[in-house]
């Protein structure tokens, strides 16, 4: 990693190297957060109030469940959460996910 670049597939590899589920990085103002997801479970509940959040899947399946809809995304796919949407995350097998919010 640098301070003015991020590398997903090596950081995704030394997340996996090291067992570690996350990590976040804050490039512009915007925080990267990237994520390992288990497979078979469900994510919490989540809602952010003063930003939209963008989500990209780098590989496996991955769902974005909304109070009343559920969009199913594949790797390269991507979906944004409006601001104050109650959501959560699933993947069946596992998935490497890309989070975009505005840092602070």
């Amino acid at each position: 990693m640098s301070l003015s670049g991020l590398d997903f597939g090596q950081e995704f590899r030394r997340l996996a190297d090291q067992g570690e589920r996350e990590s976040t990085t804050v490039l512009g103002g915007v925080a990267v957060r990237l994520v390992r997801v288990a497979g078979g479970g469900e994510g919490r509940w989540d809602r952010h109030d003063r930003t939209t959040e963008t989500v990209i899947v780098w590989s496996g399946d991955f769902s974005v469940e909304f109070r009343d809809h559920t969009l199913h995304l594949g790797p390269g796919q991507c979906c944004v959460v409006p601001v104050g949407a109650e959501h959560r995350g699933r993947s069946r097998e596992g998935a490497e996910v890309i989070l975009f919010t505005a840092a602070g």
